[in-house]
């Protein structure tokens, strides 16, 4: 028996419709059990709980083997319930950002090593999928193309980014999965088909929509000053922490989609194209 957290998130929810297509059971945590129940299966008894309230749904860990875990700030008090429940097996989708030379300090790392730490700590078997950004985080520029009078302006335009497809994420870790025992105790590392910086991209929307926008860059203090009126200061720096580094080191991508699902992954400029009504 399988274990799904996130089961209606951006990954989460992907994972849950390929293991759909698989003769395997599991169970699906969500706050919102409405969003599963219109496309059941034999296969899946869907659980309803907070990730974050472990307490409250830790007894249907009960007879599962395989944890597929998302980020949590502390994942303790779930690690701790899995294992008085007979969980042997941890599925974590951590983040590539460990593997720069920033990992020491970048907030986004720390907090995926932490959790892989803990996992190793609580002595389970577990394999690591370490993605770079989701090309769903793209989707954050939206209103910059809905709303813009011919120009748009982002900071760190020439800044890189191996971005992977949420879907290739989750075929993944749906083979992962579901061959528990042929990946354990792998750290997979999982990018985009290749490296493009934050100018190509809005380029390639902009292409897409038939939008003539000039690009402008814009002063991180700017940004910051703008962007605190919305977002988290916390994700604020994160955003400027990555466009530091990328901007100063050199980016890489990995074989592992093509190694484990026999194709390439997807592109952004598919991405883009299946997203494209977002940013009309």
């Amino acid at each position: 028996m399988l274990f799904i957290t996130g089961a209606t998130g951006t990954v989460g929810n992907r994972v849950v419709n390929y293991l759909k297509l698989k003769d395997v059971k599991f169970k699906a945590l969500t706050r919102t059990p409405e969003r599963l129940l219109t496309d059941r299966t034999d296969h899946m008894i869907v659980v309803t709980g907070d990730i974050k309230d472990c307490s409250a749904w830790s007894d249907s860990l009960r007879g599962v083997e395989t944890l597929f875990l998302i980020l949590l700030d502390d994942a303790e008090e779930i690690l701790q319930a899995a294992r008085a429940k007979g969980v042997r097996n941890i599925v974590f989708l951590s983040s590539a950002s460990i593997n720069r030379s920033d990992a020491g300090y970048n907030e986004n790392a720390l907090k995926h090593k932490k959790v892989e730490d803990q996992i190793q700590a609580y002595g389970f078997q577990y394999v690591f999928i370490r993605a770079e950004a989701f090309m769903h985080n793209t989707i954050y520029w939206r209103d910059l193309f809905r709303y813009n009078k011919g120009k748009i302006r982002l900071p760190a335009l020439e800044a890189k980014l191996a971005s992977v497809h949420e879907t290739d994420i989750a075929e993944v870790i749906s083979v992962v999965l579901t061959d528990f025992g042929k990946f354990s105790g792998q750290v997979l590392t999982l990018t985009g088909a290749n490296i493009l910086s934050q100018r190509n991209i809005l380029t390639e929307i902009s292409k897409q929509l038939g939008q003539s926008l000039e690009l402008e860059e814009q002063t991180i203090g700017d940004f910051r000053s703008y962007m605190k009126n919305y977002i988290a200061e916390e994700y604020i720096n994160l955003r400027v922490q990555d466009w530091e580094y990328t901007v100063k080191h050199q980016l890489g991508v990995t074989d592992t989609v093509l190694t484990i699902l026999g194709r390439e992954p997807y592109t952004f400029r598919e991405w883009i194209a299946e997203h494209l009504r977002d940013f009309q």
